[in-house]
């Protein structure tokens, strides 16, 4: 996740919030999410610790925003892998675009990746968080809708469990280093990426 710059003490209107969000990123890189605290955020930022609370009111709070927008990413991520892809490209092309899609995203957004699925850290009650989880996840249920057409109550739910669980999977291993030989160096995952994701949808298209 990219760290928006930040003057110590000194914010534009509406950039402490996002700013406030950078630092959950950057103490969850450094530390994991146990380190993070509303004080340290408030520092890091730049502004006193009661400047905090108007904007997500506890720690809890700002954990559930900042999975929040991990959400939203997370299906920009999976929407902009379906939008490059041709005009013509079939349901098994579309469904192989979200898993890449997710894919770029855990890279690209680590710290996002390793607490937006903390839901002993969140708020399960947000309205914010629930539409944004569901957003990311009806990208993939789309896909295999298509992909699947005539499957439907437990054949649909065991495709979307297979898909979602394979994809996740790989992320969380290849970011917490566990067998390096699978996916070291960088085009060594890809490569691995790739072939997943091609007997993925292969398995998800069977009858």
């Amino acid at each position: 996740m990219s760290v928006t710059p930040k003057a110590e003490g000194r914010h534009h209107h509406g950039a402490l919030r996002q700013a406030l969000l950078d630092a959950v990123a950057e103490i969850v890189l450094e530390a994991g999410p146990e380190a993070v605290s509303l004080r340290e955020c408030a520092r890091r930022a730049g502004v006193s610790h009661s400047a905090v609370a108007p904007h997500f009111g506890d720690k809890r709070g700002l954990f559930t925003a900042f999975a929040t927008e991990g959400s939203r990413r997370l299906a920009a991520a999976m929407e902009a892998e379906l939008a490059a892809l041709p005009g013509k490209a079939g349901p098994r092309a579309r469904l192989a675009a979200t898993g890449c899609g997710y894919i770029a995203f855990a890279r690209a957004n680590p710290a996002q990746f390793r607490l937006m699925f903390r839901t002993d850290l969140l708020d399960r009650t947000d309205p914010d968080w629930q539409a944004a989880m569901q957003a990311s996840f009806a990208v993939l249920e789309r896909a295999m809708a298509a992909l699947a057409p005539k499957a439907g109550g437990r054949a649909m739910r065991a495709r979307l469990a297979l898909a979602w669980a394979a994809v996740h999977g790989f992320c969380a291993l290849r970011a917490e280093g566990a067998g390096g030989d699978l996916w070291h160096p960088d085009d060594r995952a890809a490569r691995t990426a790739e072939d997943m994701i091609e007997l993925l949808v292969e398995a998800c298209a069977a009858r």
